[in-house]
């Protein structure tokens, strides 16, 4: 591994995941107050924190309490990092701060370097992007540190990021071997099912990929039921999954959007979880406001309540899969909460000839190189293929029981490796950022929210502008 360019370009938010719960027994020592507000409450502000733990007699030897208070320092700091501070968009700590951070972490494992302040320094490191600082520490310390989950998990992360194999392969045997490094922490377990699979292995626990390897099933089409007829008029359909919530809350935004952009152009195909008379009677009126747009609705019975926001991501690809072969035109999946912004069909010249369309995420991990708020197919062989794998790998899942968080992406991202490489070749693959957008420029097809999933600014202002425009009396 060198540079880490794949690791330095990762969200945040999974910097976020093994570094918000910090382990320091000896905080208990400072006033809880200030304890909470840096390590619950994230507060970044050190002017105002500096001088009420620095002014606290801790009852500690000189070395652990300087040591403890250059720690609390530098969580503060490093509490600027957080994905929640940023709303979701990218951010990069300034080289003063992450040289003030580092500063204090230096200082802090001089006055002591405990296994405890050890591992505080990497998950801070990690957590402001330093990576070779953090593996700096972990390399020296690897002995010290074999036992320590949160520094495995993030050693873990970083391998699969920079594709190091031979090392991902020996986290992985360490791992596995003492289940208590792992938990139940469900991001660990994914991170491991993944990197075996990706070694060539088959886990068939936690997540299942057998169906990546075996024959083609039919699926069970009973379970949906057409409540508005597609108008099968050979144009491209946006396909619309969600529940009544959502359904309320982003999706007739979005279908206000897609009309007020392409006018009659584009076709509209609700696919509502549970959807109700009132419900239904609701999108035969949204339809009146919209003349000319062939707007269609089916309906899904969705009974689970266990992870059912996995559900209803995941299960509009199986739905996807059965409405190819119906509509028999090209479908275009978006998220419910997307907003779009231009033509679709000056979008899909610029794009390419390709019949399929997935993104290309080179700084996503494993699971997330296909994103699922954008697809587009049109109903040949390949696009076929492709859904079929990723609906028996979604269907099979859910089934036995794997209601696992990135479920759908990980089937979507893993079933192109399991299509013939000539296959793979023809799939076209797309920057998010053109067709998603979380930066919400003039010129990109789509804006959507970020990971804080609040969407402010532009997103809100044009969200209000079609409601005002489309649905004045509501």
């Amino acid at each position: 591994m060198n540079k880490f360019s794949r690791t330095r370009a990762l969200h945040q938010y999974y910097r976020d995941v093994f570094t918000k719960v910090i382990d320091l027994p000896d905080s208990d020592r400072l006033p809880a107050q200030a304890v909470a507000e840096i390590l619950q409450f994230r507060n970044t502000d050190l002017d105002t924190m500096k001088p009420i733990i620095m002014a606290t007699e801790t009852g500690l030897s000189a070395e652990k309490e300087a040591a403890l208070k250059a720690m609390m320092y530098a969580l503060t700091l490093a509490n600027n990092a957080f994905d929640v501070k940023n709303e979701g968009q990218r951010y990069t700590v300034p080289p003063e701060m992450a040289e003030s951070i580092t500063n204090y972490i230096v200082a802090a494992l001089q006055s002591d370097n405990s296994v405890t302040n050890l591992v505080v320094a990497i998950q801070i490191l990690f957590r402001i992007n330093e990576i070779e600082s953090a593996l700096f520490l972990i390399s020296n310390n690897l002995s010290t540190l074999s036992q320590q989950a949160a520094v495995l998990k993030i050693l873990l992360l970083i391998c699969l990021m920079e594709e190091d194999d031979n090392q991902l392969q020996i986290v992985i045997q360490h791992m596995t071997a003492d289940s208590e490094l792992i938990g139940e922490d469900p991001f660990t377990l994914l991170m491991i099912v993944c990197g075996i699979y990706k070694l060539g292995g088959c886990p068939d626990s936690y997540i299942d990929f057998t169906p990546l390897q075996s024959a083609h099933t039919e699926l069970d089409t009973s379970r949906y039921q057409w409540l508005i007829p597609h108008s099968k008029n050979g144009k491209t359909t946006v396909l619309i999954a969600c529940d009544k919530g959502y359904f309320l809350q982003h999706a007739k935004a979005l279908v206000a959007s897609v009309y007020e952009t392409n006018g009659c152009e584009l076709n509209v195909h609700l696919h509502i979880y549970n959807c109700d008379d009132g419900l239904e009677a609701q999108v035969h009126e949204l339809a009146a406001c919209f003349p000319g747009l062939a707007l269609s609705l089916s309906h899904e019975e969705v009974k689970t309540t266990q992870g059912i926001n996995v559900h209803y991501a995941s299960r509009r690809f199986v739905f996807m899969s059965h409405a190819l072969e119906v509509f028999a035109a090209p479908i275009l999946l978006l998220d419910a909460d997307c907003l779009v912004r231009n033509s679709w069909q000056a979008t899909l010249t610029a794009l390419g000839a390709q019949k399929l369309f997935l993104t290309n995420n080179e700084s996503a991990p494993l699971w997330e190189r296909v994103q699922g708020g954008f697809l587009y197919a049109e109903p040949d062989t390949i696009s076929q293929r492709y859904l079929d794998i990723v609906a028996r790998f979604i269907d099979h899942n859910l089934m036995r029981g794997n209601v696992v968080w990135f479920l759908d992406q990980v089937a979507l991202s893993f079933a192109v490796d399991a299509m013939p490489a000539i296959e793979q070749m023809s799939i076209g693959r797309v920057d998010p950022s053109l067709v998603i957008d979380t930066r919400h420029h003039d010129q990109t097809f789509s804006w959507v929210v970020t990971t804080y999933k609040k969407g402010g600014g532009n997103w809100q202002q044009y969200k209000t502008a079609l409601c005002e425009k489309y649905f004045p009396a509501h």
